[in-house]
């Protein structure tokens, strides 16, 4: 069974990595990924993870990050274009509003307690 489609909390906090890391440190084990992985995996938001191994854990969260290289307009490679709309929706609220952006990924973490 596949894993639930990435929420926009999710999508807020790993774009929130993204803009703070060079392309080349978007890979599964760059450290601030890693606790990504672990603070996705913290998030009240799916009570079943069909696959628990697999739910957002770094390789997942790696190729999310290169999702948004794939939209981003300032980056010159190709990045993975299998990204989906809500990716997408999402980058685009927020590319030019960093503030904002920060601001609500730290509502998200606050909520973890």
């Amino acid at each position: 069974m596949k894993n639930p489609k990435w929420h926009r909390k999710e999508l807020i906090l790993a774009l929130d990595l993204y803009f703070k890391l060079e392309p080349g440190q978007i890979h599964a084990r760059n450290p601030e990924i890693i606790s990504l992985s672990e603070t996705l995996n913290n998030l009240d938001i799916y009570k079943d993870k069909p696959d628990a191994v697999k739910y957002r854990n770094p390789n997942g969260v790696g190729l999310k990050l290169s999702n948004f290289l794939a939209i981003d307009p300032n980056y010159q490679g190709k990045g993975m274009s299998r990204y989906g709309k809500l990716d997408k929706e999402i980058f685009e609220e927020f590319q030019n509003s960093r503030d904002g952006l920060r601001k609500e990924a730290s509502i998200i973490l606050n909520t973890l307690g």
